[in-house]
C-alpha cells in the first residue's frame, strides 16, 4: 500500500497494491455504494476482490480519494504486470457493467483519481476502462481528465446492450409491444396461476444465502449441460462461492425463482443499480419448459421493478433475438483508454 500526500483540492490518495488491507475500508465501501449511479453488485468489495485473481498477471491497483477521513472515491483497479495496463478486473468474472464509484457522481473527483492512478506509479502505463455505460462516472469524467492535461483519451463502442425503460405499470408495458407478444405473456402468467406455480423473490431471511451458488449451478447446468462454465472452470465456481451469499444479502442481487409446490424450477439473479435491474444469470430445470419460465421471470422481474419506482431493466450483453422482442432501446457500451504522455 503506498499513500501519498494530499493534493491542493485536499484529496488524499491511497494505492492498494495488495487485498491485505481493504477491510479497513469495507463499510466505508458499502456506504460509498450506497449513493453512487454504479451497479451494487459488480461494484461491491466482495465482487473485486473475488475477480482479481481471475489472472495470474494481475496485481491489486485499488485507487481511492478521500477528504477529511472520507472516502469520495474509488477505482477498484488491477494492473496487468504482462503489458503495465490498469484496468478493471470485474470482465473476467462476468460483471456486465464497470465503473468508478463515486459518492456525489463528481466527474471532477473520478478525474482527478484516475490521472493520480497514471501518474504515481511507473508500473501503470495506461489505463483501459471495459464496459462503461454512456452515464457511468467515468464517461462524465473524460472532459475533466483532458483538461490542461498531457493525458490522451481515446473511446471506442465495443458493443450494444437492450434495456427496457419501464413506464408507470406492467399493463402499459406491454401495451407499447406487439399484439403477439402480449398475448403471449399473458398466457405464460396465465398458465403459472392455473397449475399452481409461484414466483417468488427470495430473500435471505428466508432462503439460506450460502444455498445460492449451488441453486445456481444446478439450474445452470439444466439448461446449458457441459456448455456452463460453472462446472467447467474452477474460478468460477470459486467466484460464486465467495461472492453471491455476501452480495444476495446486502441484496445487491435479487433472486426470482419459480416453485412448483416446494420446488424451485426455474431462477433468475438480476443485480441492482440505483435505477434498475440488470437480469445477469439463471437457468430452468428441464421440467420447467412447459412454462416457458423465462419469460414468466422476467416478466416478474419487469413487474417488480416497476413496483419499486425503478425506471430501467437492463437485458445486458447478447445477442438473443428474446431480447429484441423486451427491450425498448440499447446502450451504447464503450471501452475507454488513457495514456500520459510523459515527456
Amino acid at each position: 500500500m503506498h499513500t501519498d500526500t494530499t493534493d491542493i483540492r485536499g484529496l488524499r490518495y491511497t494505492v492498494y497494491s495488495e487485498l491485505k488491507g481493504l477491510e479497513d475500508i469495507y463499510r466505508q465501501w458499502d456506504q460509498l455504494l450506497s449513493t453512487s449511479h454504479c451497479n451494487r453488485a459488480f461494484a461491491s468489495a466482495e465482487w473485486y476482490v473475488a475477480s482479481c485473481s481471475k489472472q495470474d498477471t494481475w496485481t491489486p491497483y485499488l485507487v481511492t480519494a478521500a477528504r477529511g477521513g472520507k472516502l469520495l472515491c474509488i477505482l477498484p483497479l488491477v494492473i496487468d504486470k504482462a503489458d503495465g495496463t490498469a484496468l478493471f478486473p470485474h470482465h473476467g468474472a462476468g460483471a456486465d457493467y464497470n465503473d468508478a464509484i463515486v459518492c456525489d457522481g463528481s466527474p471532477i473527483t473520478v478525474a482527478a483519481s484516475l490521472k493520480y492512478a497514471l501518474s504515481s506509479s511507473g508500473q501503470c502505463q495506461k489505463i483501459v476502462l471495459s464496459r462503461l455505460r454512456p452515464d457511468s462516472h467515468c464517461v462524465k469524467a473524460i472532459s475533466c481528465v483532458q483538461h490542461k492535461s498531457a493525458i490522451c483519451c481515446t473511446r471506442k463502442v465495443t458493443d450494444m446492450y437492450p434495456y427496457i425503460t419501464l413506464p408507470s405499470s406492467f399493463d402499459e408495458y406491454l401495451a407499447s409491444r406487439s399484439k403477439t407478444f402480449r398475448k403471449n405473456i399473458r398466457r405464460v402468467l396465465r398458465n403459472i396461476q392455473k397449475d399452481g406455480l409461484k414466483i417468488r423473490d427470495l430473500h435471505p431471511d428466508e432462503f439460506d444465502p450460502a444455498e445460492l451458488p449451488a441453486l445456481l449451478t444446478r439450474m445452470s447446468v439444466a439448461r446449458n449441460k457441459e456448455k456452463s462454465s460453472f462446472v467447467r472452470n474452477t474460478f468460477v465456481r470459486s467466484f460464486l462461492s465467495s461472492v453471491l451469499p455476501a452480495i444476495f444479502r446486502k441484496r445487491y442481487l435479487r433472486a426470482f425463482a419459480i416453485f412448483n409446490h416446494e420446488q424451485i424450477i426455474a431462477l433468475d439473479l438480476c443485480t441492482v443499480w440505483a435505477n434498475g435491474f440488470v437480469t445477469w444469470n439463471g437457468g430452468f430445470l428441464a421440467e420447467g419448459a412447459p412454462w416457458s419460465p423465462g419469460s414468466a421471470l422476467f416478466a416478474y422481474g419487469i413487474q417488480q421493478a416497476i413496483a419499486m419506482g425503478l425506471e430501467e431493466y437492463d437485458f445486458t450483453r447478447g445477442t438473443e433475438t428474446y431480447k429484441e422482442s423486451w427491450a425498448t432501446g440499447s446502450y451504447p457500451v464503450s471501452e475507454l483508454e488513457l495514456i500520459c504522455n510523459r515527456s
